[in-house]
């Protein structure tokens, strides 16, 4: 065979590779059915033709290219995967190390802390122990200075217990230092005076102390077997004496004076009737009676009687009820019956002076 026919017959075989095989289909040159010399072109069906080796390449590439990506990607997965357990790992490993720079630091920070604890705690202790040493001194100065000793007592508000006798109860001394004074045990040694109702004490530093004190006064007294009992306003004894005082006499009481002592108070029921004899005494003195009222009994708070031994006279009160106008019916017969002796009764309807009963008897103008 020539070689340009071979040439020519290879070239061919290239096109009709290269073709469509739509258009191999509609070629009308058949190969079987032309002979050339030198060169068979039927086609042997013991042998087939061979297959085109670019078109099984080029699959075959762009499948290793799948597989290549698949690869890729499988690949760049398991490098994710294992760059992330790395980083965990190594953040693990991070943390350990700096757990343990913690755990070898500690010890020298629990030793600094202990040490700034203690000199803490020594400091403070240092400036306790200094000022308990500079209140000390000042208690001392104060207690041993003779500025603040004692110079003047002074008595204020006493009137029936002279200033020496509040002075020497009160058991305060000139020369005294005067932080030592106790002022409550001081009051309670004069209160035990029963003239005495209250008592304040005032330091004037640096070396001076007044007392000042309220007192009680004998405004009742008590006869019983020729002694007398003298009463405050508030039913207080203040006084057992022999000596009449010249104060209001009080008859019909129930409490045993003879076994009271002085300084406390009668009973019950007597102090529950001073009130109404405060009442019937301030009346008398705002209504301006002028005739001394000497004593009053006390026995029925239904009934007080009333008697002014001056004038001779004797008043059954009633109770305390109506007392500004029973006030001036004893000023009315004080004046009508002033020479006679007898007794004015204002515990009845009918208001009269006995021994005999006035005629024509008119009521006299209330006093305001």
């Amino acid at each position: 065979m020539d070689v340009n026919t071979a040439e020519k017959i290879k070239s061919k075989e290239k096109e009709e590779s290269k073709m469509p095989k739509k258009k191999q289909g509609k070629q009308k040159y058949n190969m079987d059915e032309e002979i050339i010399i030198g060169y068979n072109t039927k086609k042997d069906k013991d042998n087939p033709p061979k297959q085109n080796t670019k078109a099984k390449k080029g699959k075959t590439q762009q499948n290793n290219k799948k597989e290549r990506m698949n690869k890729e990607t499988n690949t760049s997965k398991k490098d994710r995967t294992n760059n992330e357990s790395k980083q965990v790992n190594n953040k693990q490993v991070n943390n350990k190390q700096i757990n343990n720079e913690k755990n070898q630091s500690n010890p020298n920070k629990k030793k600094k802390k202990k040490k700034n604890i203690v000199r803490l705690v020594f400091e403070y202790i240092l400036r306790i122990i200094i000022a308990i040493c500079f209140a000390a001194g000042i208690i001392l100065f104060l207690f041993v200075s003779p500025i603040f000793n004692i110079k003047e007592i002074t008595v204020e508000g006493e009137s029936q217990i002279s200033e020496g006798v509040y002075i020497s109860l009160s058991e305060i001394k000139i020369g005294q230092n005067i932080f030592e004074i106790d002022k409550e045990s001081i009051k309670s040694r004069i209160k035990e005076e029963p003239y005495v109702e209250s008592v304040k004490i005032d330091l004037l530093y640096p070396d001076k102390v007044k007392i000042n004190v309220t007192e009680r006064y004998t405004s009742y007294m008590v006869e019983e077997n020729g002694m007398y009992f003298y009463l405050d306003r508030n039913g207080y004894l203040l006084e057992k004496n022999y000596i009449a005082p010249d104060v209001l006499l009080i008859k019909g009481y129930t409490t045993d004076f003879e076994n009271l002592e002085v300084g406390s108070r009668i009973g019950e029921e007597d102090l529950s009737k001073f009130n109404d004899l405060i009442k019937i005494t301030d009346a008398i003195t705002n209504n301006n009676i002028d005739t001394k009222l000497t004593s009053i009994n006390i026995s029925d708070h239904n009934n007080y009687i009333l008697e002014f031994n001056e004038e001779g006279k004797t008043i059954e009160l009633g109770d305390t009820s109506d007392l500004s106008a029973k006030m001036s019916w004893i000023n009315f017969f004080m004046v009508k019956n002033k020479e006679d002796k007898g007794t004015i009764y204002l515990n009845k309807k009918e208001i009269y002076f006995s021994p005999e009963r006035p005629e024509n008897v008119q009521e006299p103008e209330k006093v305001q």
